[in-house]
């Protein structure tokens, strides 16, 4: 909508530029003025049918392709208004819950099927979104799911290193789109969209950044570096796996209290459909003030919450989630000599409703005590997909984060073992 003429000396085009305009285009001196920076006096030629497209072609498509679920936005670009956004399970689940068993499924010759099952639950997220020819699509992603949307080899995340055919982001032109880059192992452009989108990096002093999905992702901000982890927390951070699991949807329980009596909020005070991820973190923390939970994970009684049966092996599900988290987070720490009082802010994202008690996050031993100021933001790397949309955020931001990133694969460290079975204690750490 911004196209333009430009007589005289025509500065070169980026790839936005590209991708919108024909060679033709380029050849004739048409730009994007968004694209543009001009020092000196220059003569532009806007032509008449700017401002004349019909608003349904005006359309942007936002999408964070998760391993468990898959979020979209429709955006109007010429005022910024996100008209809808949406979230599905993503299809895949049928051959795994996780990337690695979808790796393997590849490994046995199912790369087709698991490509064609993800390409359809993108085509009915926007099918839900009324999105059926998008102006410009931002797509952000775990490297894995990332692979499979470009039909890129997965092979080379089954064994160390752990790579993928993707590292810088990705232009196209039919469709128009911009793919985020990855930073290296299982972590992709929706870490670095997350990080965008939570200015965490505004910030002076050293940051913490927590994605509590499937493929749990850990980033510590500090000396302008970005270390990062990945972790294989699994689904039940997304509700998925679990007896009485939800995701964040009006009905999810996402907080619990105690007093005499189970106290339940639901999101938009819907009837209770189940817990989804803050809720059962409240419910964990609650039942081990109680004494009803131990720090190994045994439930000492039998009960329910409203209505729902409390399972031993929920339990254990959510502690191996648990610990995958702490093992990250206190790798990174001690990677990089920080006490947990030098953190000056720690953002968490992740598929868990409205609410997040941080003191419960502590208390059951996701993050340290001494980390003082804890925010929660939902969907922020969808959010950093729409910032990119709106030329918020410029897709060279999105480079500058992959290239300030240094990855670490949290298996191969020696004492791996170790960490994680000391994360799995369900008590407050220092």
């Amino acid at each position: 909508m911004c196209r333009v003429r430009i007589k005289g000396r025509v500065p070169p085009p980026d790839e936005i530029e590209k991708t919108f305009l024909t060679e033709t285009l380029l050849k004739r001196g048409y730009r994007l003025a968004c694209r543009v920076r001009q020092n000196k006096n220059i003569v532009v030629v806007i032509p008449e049918t700017i401002g004349k497209a019909r608003k349904s072609k005006n359309l942007g498509f936002a999408l964070d392709i998760g391993t468990t679920v898959i979020k979209g936005a429709a955006v109007n670009l010429i005022n910024g208004k996100i008209l809808k956004t949406e979230k599905i399970y993503n299809p895949q689940q049928s051959m795994g819950g996780d990337v690695i068993t979808r790796i393997g499924c590849v490994l046995d010759g199912k790369y087709k099927l698991l490509k064609n099952l993800l390409h359809s639950g993108i085509d009915r997220l926007q099918t839900a979104l009324a999105l059926e020819h998008p102006k410009f699509t931002t797509v952000v992603g775990n490297p894995v799911m990332l692979s499979f949307y470009l039909n890129k080899k997965v092979e080379g995340f089954a064994r160390y290193p752990f790579q993928g055919e993707i590292s810088r982001g990705v232009f196209t032109r039919n469709p128009a789109r911009f793919i985020f880059g990855c930073i290296g192992g299982f972590i992709g452009g929706d870490t670095i969209a997350g990080i965008i989108a939570s200015k965490i990096l505004s910030n002076k002093k050293p940051g913490l950044y927590i994605d509590l999905g499937t493929n749990g992702e850990i980033a510590l901000i500090s000396d302008k570096k970005i270390y990062t982890v990945s972790t294989a927390a699994g689904p039940a951070f997304e509700g998925v796996g679990l007896t009485c699991g939800s995701l964040a949807q009006p009905g999810a329980i996402e907080r619990v209290e105690y007093d005499d009596k189970f106290k339940i909020y639901t999101i938009d005070n819907k009837s209770p459909l189940g817990f989804c991820a803050s809720g059962f973190i409240d419910l964990l923390a609650t039942l081990l003030k109680l004494g009803w939970l131990d720090e190994y994970g045994k439930l000492k009684n039998k009960f329910q919450v409203a209505d729902f049966h409390i399972e031993q092996m929920d339990i254990r599900i959510l502690q191996l989630a648990i610990g995958a988290i702490h093992t990250g987070v206190k790798f990174l720490l001690d990677k990089t000599n920080l006490k947990p009082a030098k953190i000056s802010e720690a953002v968490i994202t992740g598929e868990f409703g409205a609410h997040l008690n941080s003191e419960s996050l502590k208390q059951i031993g996701i993050i340290p005590q001494d980390i003082k100021k804890v925010r929660f933001e939902n969907d922020l790397p969808l959010r950093g997909a729409i910032s990119v949309l709106l030329n918020e955020t410029n897709p060279g931001d999105a480079e500058k984060v992959r290239k300030m990133s240094v990855h670490f694969e949290l298996a191969v460290q020696h004492d791996f073992q170790k960490r994680f079975v000391e994360g799995l204690f369900l008590k407050p750490w220092n």
